[in-house]
C-alpha cells in the first residue's frame, strides 16, 4: 500500500508538469527559426541564392512530379504566385525528381507554371525538411514559409496540414505575412 507521503509526492510532481510543460511549449513558440543559406541551379540552367530573396515572403514547395497531390497542387500555388508576386511574395519548387530537367520541363509546360523551380539536392532537404543524411526521405508535396525577415514560420506536410490541400487557408497565411 502507498504511504500518504508517496501519494502527495506523485500529486506534486503531476501538478507541477501541468505548469510547467506548457511553458516550455511556449518558449520553443517563441524562439524563430532562420531560413538556412542556399544555392540551387534552376530547371533551366540559372542560379538561386537564398541572399537574393531578401525581404521576399516565400513560399518553398518541395515535390516531385510523379506526385498525384503535388500535380493537384501546381495549378493553384501558380494562381496564388501571379496574385501576389507583385508585393514580393514569391513561388520556389524545389524538385527532387531522379530524372531532373526531363522531368520537370513538361510538367512546367503541362501546368503553364512560371514561378522558379529549382533542382533539389539532399543537402536543401536536409537544412529545410529537418531530414537526415541517413534518412533522407519525406513526405511530398511539403510546404515550407518564410517570412520577410528570413524565418521560417509554417511547415505543411500533406496528410498533416489541411494547407496543402485548402488553399484559402494556405493563402491566408501568406497573406498574414504581406
Amino acid at each position: 500500500m502507498m504511504s500518504l507521503r508517496y501519494r502527495q509526492a506523485v500529486c506534486l510532481v503531476f501538478a507541477l508538469s501541468s505548469l510547467v510543460f506548457p511553458l516550455l511549449g511556449k518558449q520553443k513558440q517563441a524562439q524563430k527559426e532562420s531560413a538556412p543559406y542556399f544555392i540551387l541551379p534552376t530547371w533551366d540552367g540559372k542560379i538561386v541564392k537564398s541572399t537574393s530573396l531578401k525581404d521576399q515572403v516565400i513560399l518553398m514547395v518541395f515535390f516531385q512530379t510523379w506526385c498525384p497531390d503535388c500535380q493537384r497542387m501546381s495549378p493553384h500555388l501558380e494562381k496564388i504566385y501571379q496574385k501576389y508576386k507583385a508585393q514580393r511574395f514569391v513561388v520556389l519548387g524545389v524538385s527532387h525528381d531522379v530524372e531532373k530537367v526531363k522531368a520537370i520541363a513538361p510538367y512546367i509546360k503541362k501546368y503553364s507554371l512560371t514561378y522558379p523551380i529549382l533542382l533539389g539536392d539532399t543537402s536543401i532537404a536536409i537544412n529545410y525538411l529537418n531530414v537526415t543524411a541517413r534518412s533522407p526521405n519525406f513526405t511530398i508535396p511539403y510546404l515550407v514559409l518564410v517570412n520577410r525577415n528570413g524565418n521560417i514560420v509554417g511547415r505543411f506536410v500533406q496528410g498533416r496540414n489541411k494547407e496543402t490541400t485548402d488553399f484559402q487557408l494556405l493563402e491566408d497565411q501568406i497573406l498574414s505575412l504581406l
